[in-house]
């Protein structure tokens, strides 16, 4: 696939062994592509260096995975590794996030062209797509990748054969409130951010990151090493504040309204970040929409209990038309 670029490395670590990657945030940054992982590869979209992974057969039919409010490729990786028996699997880390390159903001660029707006992740996504040479595929979005995959259906929802929302952030989302995040943006103010990310960086531990878990003693070291591996990405910190003011939150009540296709909503019975009530109501609003609660489980079942949730989107795909 011309312009992609697959990262080479040792043999990927079991889960027993994988070392935890340090989350010091006073540590220098590297390239993006000097800390991939061994299946990482890297493709030009939109002007940003976009990190992404693809498993399963070329031919097969195509899923997106769109990660959380600080997730990323990695944090798909049992629904990926068991998807790729008879899917192609694409997971992808949105600008500000994962391994994905943060672009400097230079000079005045437009709210269109920030790589850090919702607009650009919808478009960043449907252009990996493209480079992949994928005309259709199955959206799978969790929480702000609920966003994201609903932002890329309202832009080219011919292209969607099927959407799965994982307690989707439809009217809200990680942040200061929205008057606050123009002022936000200058320079003084995105200075004091970078330097206040850094500080909160210090506690990304297997503690930190299990906070939404139902049961957070089911997370391990290598749960929490993908969100540690971002801080030694180069510019992680500023990419992460632009990301948090780059615009009002969201309010996509309009979009969940217009979908016309497949669609499952999935939540967790203890999802303590968007609450199940709020996720039912989603599901309400999109005629004929599957609606299910996974027991004992908080706000990301893709790494809690990744065996419930591949149980129910697997009925649910299998259920597609061809």
């Amino acid at each position: 696939m011309s312009g992609t670029r697959q990262a080479t490395g040792p043999p990927r670590p079991d889960r027993t062994t994988t070392p935890p990657a340090t989350a010091a945030p006073n540590r220098p940054t590297r390239p993006v592509t000097a800390v991939a992982y061994p299946h990482s590869r890297f493709a030009p979209v939109a002007g940003v260096e976009v990190h992404h992974e693809v498993h399963g057969p070329i031919d097969a039919p195509a899923v997106l995975l769109s990660h959380h409010f600080y997730g990323s490729t990695r944090t798909w990786r049992h629904v990926t590794a068991d998807l790729a028996d008879d899917h192609r699997a694409v997971a992808f880390d949105r600008p500000g996030f994962g391994l994905t390159e943060r672009p400097a903001r230079t000079g005045r660029r437009t709210a269109e062209v920030s790589p850090y707006r919702r607009t650009t992740a919808a478009r960043i996504g449907w252009g990996l797509l493209d480079h992949l040479d994928v005309d259709r595929a199955v959206l799978i979005g969790s929480s702000a990748g609920g966003t994201n995959v609903l932002e890329m259906y309202r832009r080219q929802p011919d292209r969607v054969r099927a959407l799965v929302l994982l307690s989707p952030a439809i009217t809200g989302d990680v942040g200061p409130p929205g008057p606050l995040r123009r002022p936000l943006r200058s320079a003084p103010a995105r200075a004091a951010g970078a330097g206040l990310v850094r500080r909160l960086a210090r506690d990304v531990d297997v503690e930190r990151i299990s906070r939404s878990w139902f049961d957070p003693q089911r997370a391990t070291p290598e749960d929490a090493e993908p969100y540690q591996r971002m801080l030694r990405v180069d510019g992680w910190d500023q990419g992460l504040w632009d990301a948090i003011t780059a615009e009002r939150p969201p309010d996509l009540r309009d979009v969940v309204r217009s979908v016309d296709v497949p669609t499952l909503v999935v939540t967790g019975d203890h999802d303590r970040v968007v609450a199940p009530h709020l996720s039912r109501a989603t599901a309400e609003a999109i005629p004929d929409a599957r609606f299910v609660v996974i027991e004992d489980c908080g706000h990301t079942p893709q790494e809690e209990r990744p065996a419930a949730l591949l149980a129910v989107v697997r009925d649910f795909l299998d259920e597609l038309p061809t």
